[in-house]
């Protein structure tokens, strides 16, 4: 399947990697991503795009890898499954165990996420992806292997939750009928990207909502600045305290970093002196971004 067929397949229903957005277990998107991807086209995802490029490029090492450290075979379904019982909910897995009624999905991690993997941990969003591919495929288990940091690897045996099962099914029908169907998108969350181009210099008149949100917005950002400011205080009393030495023992620590070096290749260029054709070839336009400046002052009481 080509990719744009795959990316309009997928718009057909919810996805595993859909599942914790939808349900408000994932850093990377909520409903209102889902949503937007789902009904409009439009695709906001969170995560690094060489990122996501390279996990799908080493899916096929870390395959081999299980299969010959777990003396399994596996075999890929090229190929968008639809839940019989449950026609939103589809499944795009990476591989299924051959002579089991169970799956394996391949992923990669950042060393800095290393943690997420120990002992018999695993990222939630992971957890309630092969939860929502058992569902759809009706898998006893799945297995999920991982490289992390490019150096190690981890694999783990995710058992089937039907009491959890039963839970997502219903978020997920929730969403579904609610907000895809009749076309009527949820709430943004603090993990949905939002994103519109400008194309008016038209100011919207307020509504009762909006200056509802605005006035909560208002007092959360006077409690952060004070918050902040209080944080900062502290900290610069402990700093005061340390002085010249490396910190306190169980408390602080306030210690200097090694030097490093820094080119100013701005300087060099300019020393050089290049020609305005040659300055020219290599200036491009970059389009403007849009920010969001925040002008409400709280009515006098």
């Amino acid at each position: 399947m080509e990719r744009e067929q795959w990316l309009e397949a997928r718009r057909k229903g919810i996805g595993g990697s859909d599942a914790a957005k939808v349900l408000g277990y994932s850093r990377w998107g909520g409903p209102f991503s889902v949503y937007q991807d789902k009904v409009n086209g439009i695709r906001e995802d969170l995560g690094n795009v060489e990122a996501v490029h390279f996990g799908t490029v080493l899916e096929e090492v870390v395959a081999r890898e299980f299969a010959e450290r777990e003396g399994l075979k596996v075999h890929r379904i090229n190929r968008i499954v639809t839940s019989p019982a449950h026609p939103f909910m589809l499944a795009n897995i990476d591989r299924k165990i051959a002579g089991q009624n169970v799956g394996l999905e391949c992923k990669t991690a950042n060393a800095r996420r290393a943690e997420e993997w120990k002992d018999d941990e695993l990222p939630t969003e992971y957890y309630v992806q092969v939860q929502h591919y058992c569902s759809v495929m009706g898998w006893e288990g799945c297995w999920v292997a991982c490289l992390i940091g490019g150096q190690r690897f981890v694999s783990k045996f995710v058992p089937r939750n039907d009491e959890f099962i039963f839970d997502m099914i219903d978020g997920e029908r929730d969403f579904w009928e609610g907000h895809v169907v009749p076309q009527i998108p949820p709430a943004p969350g603090a993990f949905d990207i939002i994103s519109a181009p400008q194309t008016t210099e038209e100011i919207l008149t307020p509504t009762d909502e909006d200056l509802d949100l605005a006035r909560e917005l208002a007092e959360l950002r006077a409690f952060l600045d004070k918050a902040e400011a209080r944080k900062d205080t502290l900290e610069n009393q402990l700093k005061a305290r340390i002085g010249s030495t490396a910190g306190i023992e169980g408390v602080a620590t306030w210690k200097q970093s090694k030097d490093k070096t820094k080119t100013d290749w701005e300087a060099i260029c300019n020393e050089l002196s290049p020609s305005p054709e040659l300055v020219k070839k290599h200036t491009q336009t970059v389009p403007g971004t849009r920010r969001f400046l925040f002008k409400f002052k709280k009515e006098a009481a």
